[in-house]
């Protein structure tokens, strides 16, 4: 393929990627003088004159798209007996490469990515476009950090076209909507679906159902309920766990009903305000979700579950067909459902006394119990006859209230409620504590750039110089607090920087010499002269008697002692007078 040119204007330059469906080619686009991906269409696809047709309309369609997070699609053409897209190129990975390397991501990033992802859907919704292959392999992300999401529209054509090439599940089963496992239309739920499983990964780092099979994985997303997301990675708060759970709802009445209603709450959540309550739809979609439509390349999978048959045609007076759906329950099926309705009537007894206080109860105010402690909390909500559950509490960090102490309450203080109510509270973890960096051995700029990327403030370091034979002069010998260490963002950092090898200096001989001429000799090699006095028949007045260290001998520190004479004795009291008269001339004190 190298040197090959399309349309007589798209050179190609390289091979980038391989998928099921396509070859993937960075091209030059010669006549616009821009670099273009173009995608080559598999052989098994391009015999096919339906999905020829199809792909073409679908893939002008969603050419109509212009979005900034959008991949764009140039053109569609043939070379020969090759169909190929021009496409928009993007330097940068894709979204399952960086999970992959980098998950769980932090919780803005995902919030960051997750937001970009919507508006791309929602943008397509808007157009009638709906992807049907959601997943982090079609997404991109540049080296900036922005999402863009490609081969939209292009499913619909590719997923008509599979089911005669081969016995397969259209697309990634991980990121299959029920519906779509279900063998029913797609529609803008099914991508919000898909988009919700992204989202679960990025902030868990693994898909909510896997299995050995594909079959196995898409029961799973039909029959089983996944491990809250906060249970993997405590980062994730009520509010965004709630969002996530949202989007991967099975029931079409429960989950986001448009992208743009998952938009809002991933903004309300990025904004620090409180997500929208969206109510439930009537459950109208439930019977055609059950309806036992199975996808042709799951049929041989799913027809072995020991569960209800699908639907049989009967003739109506009138002539028409109509489904009836045929029942085995079996005598464990009856044993269970027993069970769950007596499980019920128990629970409606119980519950039943609490209802009625509910509804005939009293109003009462909410107290307000911010900066309290959850104990104190506790004590004054159910004083005022409200409920409180402590395994419902929500844990935040935050930099101006202590730890351990109400941040904010719902519903908030003052508000009227019935007694019997339910308080939750979101309690403070004080405020975030960050791992520090390991930044030995690093010269002093690069330590601060990487403490600054860290999240510290580098206004708050320290420095300590050291003298060392091994690390050079400038660079960082040791750092307080440790590597990888729980560090406060505002608390002291304390780097010991290294001086370069130290030379070890001798004492010089100023013995013999006047006192002002060894003061001026020791000073001149930077050390810190002592003087101390002692009587001498010998030694004349002012000049160094001795020096410690003596002559010769290496210096420890900087500080050194000379003696000097101060003449003969004057006896014991006159020596110590005269002492200190002398010490005061020779010193100026």
């Amino acid at each position: 393929m190298d040197r090959k040119i399309f349309g007589g204007r798209y050179e190609v330059l390289e091979k980038i990627g391989a998928g099921g469906m396509a070859i993937v080619y960075k091209a030059k686009d010669q006549l616009l003088n821009r670099v273009v991906t173009i995608k080559v269409l598999r052989e098994q696809f391009v015999t096919d004159q339906d999905f020829i047709r199809r792909f073409r309309r679908e893939a002008q369609s969603a050419a109509s798209l212009s979005h900034p997070n959008i991949v764009s699609i140039y053109d569609v053409g043939k070379e020969g007996d090759i169909e190929y897209i021009v496409m928009e190129y993007v330097e940068g990975r894709n979204l399952k490469e960086i999970i992959r390397e980098y998950a769980p991501l932090s919780v803005e990033h995902s919030i960051n990515l997750a937001r970009q992802i919507a508006e791309a859907v929602q943008n397509a919704h808007e157009h009638h476009i709906i992807h049907r292959d959601i997943k982090p392999h079609n997404i991109l992300v540049t080296e900036v950090g922005r999402a863009k999401v490609t081969d939209f529209g292009i499913a619909l054509a590719v997923s008509s076209a599979t089911v005669t090439h081969a016995d397969d599940i259209v697309g990634s089963v991980h990121y299959l909507s029920p519906e779509q496992a279900k063998g029913l239309p797609s529609n803008e739920q099914s991508d919000i679906y898909s988009l919700g499983i992204v989202l679960y990964e990025l902030v868990t780092g693994k898909v909510p159902y896997d299995g050995e099979t594909p079959i196995t994985i898409a029961l799973k997303h039909l029959q089983e309920e996944p491990v809250l997301p906060g249970k993997i990675n405590p980062r994730v708060g009520r509010d965004f766990e709630a969002v996530i759970m949202r989007a991967i709802a099975k029931s079409l009445s429960q989950r986001y009903a448009s992208a743009k209603d998952l938009l809002e709450d991933l903004n309300n959540l990025q904004a620090g305000r409180p997500i929208a309550e969206i109510p439930e739809r009537p459950d109208d979609e439930e019977d055609d979700i059950e309806a036992t439509q199975i996808h042709k390349g799951m049929s041989k999978g799913l027809s072995s579950t020991p569960t209800r048959e699908g639907p049989s045609k009967t003739k109506t007076p009138g002539g028409k067909s109509v489904s009836k759906r045929k029942w085995r329950i079996t005598k464990p099926q009856r044993l269970i459902a027993l069970g769950v309705v007596a499980l019920c009537v128990i629970f409606l007894v119980i519950s039943g006394w609490k209802f009625y206080d509910y509804v005939n109860g009293e109003t009462v105010k909410v107290p307000d119990v911010a900066g309290k402690s959850l104990e104190e909390a506790r004590e004054i909500i159910e004083r005022e006859n409200l409920v409180f559950d402590e395994s419902k509490v929500e844990l935040k960090y935050d930099e101006t209230v202590l730890e351990g102490l109400v941040i904010r309450q719902d519903p908030e203080a003052e508000k009227s409620v019935r007694s019997g109510r339910e308080v939750v509270l979101t309690i403070s973890q004080g405020p975030e504590k960050l791992l520090f960096p390991d930044v030995v051995t690093k010269s002093k700029e690069e330590a601060e750039n990487l403490i600054l990327e860290y999240g510290f403030d580098i206004s708050k370091i320290e420095y300590k110089q050291m003298p060392n034979a091994i690390v050079a002069k400038g660079y960082v010998i040791a750092q307080d607090p440790e590597k990888n260490t729980a560090w406060l963002k505002g608390d002291p950092i304390v780097l010991t920087i290294s001086e370069g090898e130290s030379v070890q200096m001798y004492m010089p001989a100023v013995v013999d010499q006047e006192v002002t001429e060894a003061k001026n000799v020791l000073e001149g090699y930077g050390l810190t002269v002592k003087v101390e006095l002692e009587s001498s028949e010998e030694v004349a007045t002012n000049m160094v008697i001795s020096t410690k260290p003596k002559p010769g001998d290496p210096i420890v520190g900087t500080e050194v002692t000379i003696v000097i004479s101060s003449g003969p004795t004057l006896g014991t009291v006159g020596q110590g007078i005269g002492d200190k008269v002398y010490m005061a001339l020779l010193t100026g004190k």
